[in-house]
């Protein structure tokens, strides 16, 4: 296959538009010097959305060149997760994050806790990492929260590595909300995921060794 030349779409963007663009600079001073605020105005919103077709030039370049959505997260500013969410369009074909490094993916389930139990086996409460650790910033983890919010209801998120859970499997009814597989911004951050995992799991094994698989029952003491 060959490779498309470095640069060709931003190139394109400059060739097509660059005295469009020059020419409207000067004549949207002068609009609103004269007072025209609907020129004025006018001519600022072409030169955005030529801004914003311009950053599309850049973005679709980076990804011609190879660029994984780690590369173009850190360009603009955003988690893989959601760069793929933002510009995955703008690719002639390409993966999601969680295929392009399969290392780094892990599956997200979500809950009401009002009607739906956090099992173990959904891994992690997210709150119980780190508050910088970037799944805090998947698009779907910050949709989900945002809409919890803005209802009052309680919801939790459990965080996990991939394994009896596929991500967008479908869900026993009544379990659960939502499950997604996403992924980590750095390897570190899937070590200290699976230490907590870790952890988890040595704590439920002590509740079993004590308390069989049989529920605690609160007794009251003897007298």
């Amino acid at each position: 296959m060959t490779k498309i030349r470095t640069g060709v779409y931003t190139t394109a963007f400059a060739d097509q538009h660059a005295t469009s663009v020059a020419d409207a600079l000067p004549a949207t001073a002068a609009a609103a010097q004269a007072g025209d605020w609907k020129a004025a105005a006018t001519m600022a919103e072409r030169l955005r959305d030529a801004g914003l077709h311009l950053h599309y030039s850049v973005v679709r370049d980076v990804l011609s060149d190879g660029g994984d959505w780690w590369t173009i997260g850190e360009l603009v500013g955003m988690a893989p997760q959601a760069a793929f969410e933002t510009y995955a369009n703008l690719a002639d074909s390409t993966f999601s994050p969680a295929q392009q490094r399969p290392g780094l993916a892990v599956v997200c389930t979500a809950g009401s806790a009002a009607s739906h139990d956090l099992d173990p086996e959904f891994g992690i409460d997210l709150d119980d990492l780190a508050p910088g650790h970037s799944l805090n910033l998947d698009p779907t983890v910050v949709r989900i929260r945002t809409a919890a919010g803005l209802l009052g209801d309680d919801i939790w998120i459990a965080v996990t590595t991939p394994g009896p859970y596929e991500g967008d499997d479908e869900l026993i009814e009544g379990t659960a909300i939502l499950r997604w597989t996403t992924v980590v911004d750095h390897p570190d951050e899937l070590g200290w995921l699976r230490e907590a995992l870790t952890l988890n799991a040595a704590d439920d094994q002590d509740e079993d060794d004590v308390f069989g698989d049989e529920d605690p029952i609160d007794e009251e003491p003897p007298r």
